[in-house]
């Protein structure tokens, strides 16, 4: 597929830095050499993606419509509060009440997830965890829910009854080992997890994703 280059950013800190009407971004500082301002954040977070693909999709439309609603955020306009960066500061308590939210019950529409469950709790225990939260608080309702997820033959299902999945089961650790601890640990069943790692392994050196399913460079 072609691919065309998005206009090149100017060679000028300064102008980089420059929002549309001439204003200079809160991005920018001046370094005390000859007046010089360089930008706090690289400007390749702060402009559209360098490479565009020609060809336009419902994904790259979605892509499109996020970098649009994300770039103010990285670019400041709009925002009179920032931080010593030159970014809004993070609304720290507002992330931390919206993750621990989505650990509890959702709504019925999320039934359509429910293979995807590792991935949720693991996002969220993530978050909360860079966030300086003390995630150690979920260990025994994490344990419960996943106990069921993992198959005798080995790994971790996506959901209840499901088939063992390798991108799933890499949730489903990660998450054992962000809120840590013996019993925690103890769970993986790390003799079968190794048989089926094994049957899962190609002779071109790859994995696939489930038994008999794709291979994936995840």
């Amino acid at each position: 597929m072609a691919a065309t280059a998005a206009p090149k950013p100017t060679s000028s800190a300064a102008a980089a830095a420059a929002a549309p009407d001439g204003r200079v971004s809160p991005l920018a500082r001046d370094d005390g050499h000859a007046g010089l301002v360089v930008p706090s954040i690289p400007s390749l977070f702060t402009s559209e993606p360098p490479v565009r693909d020609a060809l336009t999709t419902d994904s790259s439309q979605i892509q499109d419509e996020t970098v649009e609603e994300c770039m103010p955020f990285l670019t400041a306009y709009g925002h009179d509060n920032c931080n010593v960066h030159g970014i809004p500061p993070l609304r720290r308590d507002r992330h931390v009440k919206f993750l621990q939210k989505q650990l509890g019950l959702l709504p019925s529409m999320f039934m359509a997830a429910d293979p995807s469950r590792p991935w949720m709790f693991y996002w969220c225990l993530a978050g909360l965890s860079l966030l300086g939260e003390d995630v150690a608080v979920y260990r025994s309702r994490l344990i419960e829910t996943v106990r069921p997820m993992q198959n005798e033959t080995g790994g971790f299902a996506g959901g209840f009854g499901q088939t063992s999945h390798l991108a799933t089961t890499y949730a489903a650790v990660l998450s054992l080992a962000l809120v840590g601890g013996d019993e925690a640990y103890e769970l993986v069943d790390r003799r079968s997890m190794w048989k089926w790692l094994c049957s899962l392994k190609q002779p071109d050196g790859g994995f696939q994703m489930a038994v008999g399913g794709e291979e994936d460079v995840r």
